[in-house]
C-alpha cells in the first residue's frame, strides 16, 4: 500500500469528520477521501504545531513577504513522513513552496502533487518572484489545476507539467429537490461583488437574499430595496452547509456576483448550484471552465454590469420552465460524471504515473 502525506490551508480532519457527519459535502477534502479505493493510505500533516512558526507565517502574510514560502509550519512538521511516504499532495497550491524548491535543488526525492486553483504570477513585484515560480512548478512533479487558464500559466513555465482536473461535487449529499422555489441567493466569502448585485436586485420587486462576511458589507448595503435581504456573518464563522442549503433549496436560481479579477474565486459556489440542481447567474469569468450558457444552466453577466444583473434575476423569475430545465441539466451534469469521485480517480491517475515513475 501506498502512502500519501497531505498539506492543506485548512484542517483537513475537521473537515472530514464534518463530511463523516454529512454536514459538509466530500468535494472539500479534493479527492482525499477516495484514495484508499485505489490502495493509497493516507497521512495528514498537522495543520498547526509549532506556534513558534505559526507566528512566522503570520508575520511574512502581514509583511507580504515578496518570495512565496508556504506554510512554513506545516512544511516542518512533513518532514517527519519524508521516510514513510511515497508522496506529498497538497490539495492547496499555497502550501509546499519551500519543499518545492528543495525538491527542484534535487535536495529531496519525495514527488510533490499540487493543485493549482489560482494563477501563480500574482500581486505585487511578481519579478522578483520569476526565479522562484520556476522553481515552485519544477518542484511539483505534477501541478493539476482546476482551470485550463492556470495550466496554460504553468506549462508556460514547464511544459506538460499541468493538465486539467474537472472539479466536481459530491453526487450523494445534495437533496434531491425536483422543483423550483422563490427569488434569488447570493452567498459567499471570497471576491464577491455584493453591491453591483444588490443594487440590480433592487431594481426589480424578487426577492433577493445577501449572505456575507462583514468585510463584504459597504455603506452602499444601506440604499438596497427591501426586497433585498441581507444576512452578514462572523468573520470566522460562514453559515453552515445544512442551513445554507436550506436557504438555497426555497430559492430560484442561485447567483454569484463576483469582482473582476483573476482568479477561481465563485467555483465552490458554483459546485453547490451544479449539485442543488439549480441554475446559476454569474460573473463572466475566464478562469471558470464550466461555460453556464453554453450548457444550458445559467447566464452570464459581465463584471459590474448592473443593467446585465436586473435582467438576467427577472428573466428568471418570468421563465420558469426554463429555470426548472435549466436547474435539471445543472445536476445532469453531476450525475454524469462532474462530480467528487470521478475527479479523485483523476488525481489518482496522476499519482499512479508518478510512483510507477520512481
Amino acid at each position: 500500500m501506498y502512502r500519501i502525506a497531505i498539506l492543506n490551508n485548512y484542517p483537513f480532519e475537521e473537515v472530514w469528520r464534518e463530511v463523516e457527519r454529512r454536514e459538509k459535502p466530500d468535494h472539500h477534502l479534493y479527492g482525499v477521501n477516495y484514495f484508499h479505493h485505489r490502495g493509497y493510505d493516507v497521512e495528514i500533516v498537522p495543520f498547526q504545531n509549532s506556534q513558534i512558526l505559526q507566528s512566522i507565517n503570520q508575520f511574512l502574510y502581514r509583511t507580504q513577504f515578496p518570495v512565496p514560502l508556504g506554510d512554513i509550519d506545516q512544511q516542518w512538521s512533513s518532514l517527519q513522513f519524508l521516510n514513510d511516504a511515497d508522496l506529498i499532495y497538497a490539495p492547496c497550491q499555497t502550501q509546499t513552496h519551500i519543499l518545492n524548491y528543495i525538491k527542484a535543488l534535487g535536495l529531496i526525492k519525495i514527488p510533490i502533487v499540487s493543485l493549482a486553483h489560482h494563477p501563480l504570477a500574482r500581486g505585487r513585484l511578481s519579478w522578483l518572484r520569476s526565479p522562484f515560480m520556476k522553481l515552485w512548478v519544477r518542484g511539483n512533479d505534477a501541478f493539476p489545476s482546476l482551470s485550463q487558464a492556470v495550466a496554460d500559466e504553468i506549462n508556460s513555465i514547464l511544459p506538460l507539467r499541468s493538465s486539467v482536473t474537472n472539479w466536481g461535487p459530491d453526487a450523494n449529499f445534495y437533496p434531491d429537490l425536483g422543483r423550483l422555489g422563490k427569488g434569488v441567493v447570493a452567498a459567499g466569502r471570497t471576491g464577491r461583488d455584493f453591491i453591483t448585485f444588490g443594487l440590480a436586485a433592487s431594481q426589480t420587486n424578487i426577492r433577493s437574499h445577501i449572505i456575507c462576511l462583514q468585510n463584504s458589507v459597504s455603506n452602499t448595503f444601506e440604499t438596497f430595496a427591501k426586497n433585498v435581504q441581507i444576512t452578514v456573518q462572523p468573520q470566522n464563522n460562514f453559515m453552515k452547509y445544512p442551513e445554507l442549503l436550506e436557504i438555497y433549496a426555497n430559492a430560484r436560481v442561485l447567483a454569484i456576483p463576483m469582482v473582476s479579477g483573476f482568479s477561481l474565486s465563485g467555483l465552490t459556489s458554483l459546485m453547490d448550484a451544479l449539485g442543488m440542481g439549480k441554475p446559476v447567474i454569474m460573473t463572466r469569468n475566464a478562469f471558470i471552465d464550466i461555460d453556464i450558457e453554453a450548457e444550458g444552466i445559467g447566464k452570464w453577466v459581465p463584471p459590474g454590469d448592473i443593467e446585465g444583473w436586473k435582467n438576467a434575476i427577472q428573466f428568471f423569475e418570468d421563465n420558469e420552465d426554463k429555470a426548472l430545465e435549466m436547474g435539471q441539466r445543472a445536476r445532469a451534469l453531476v450525475d454524469a460524471g462532474l462530480n467528487s469521485e470521478k475527479f479523485a480517480h483523476q488525481i489518482m491517475d496522476i499519482f499512479e504515473k508518478i510512483i510507477q515513475k520512481k
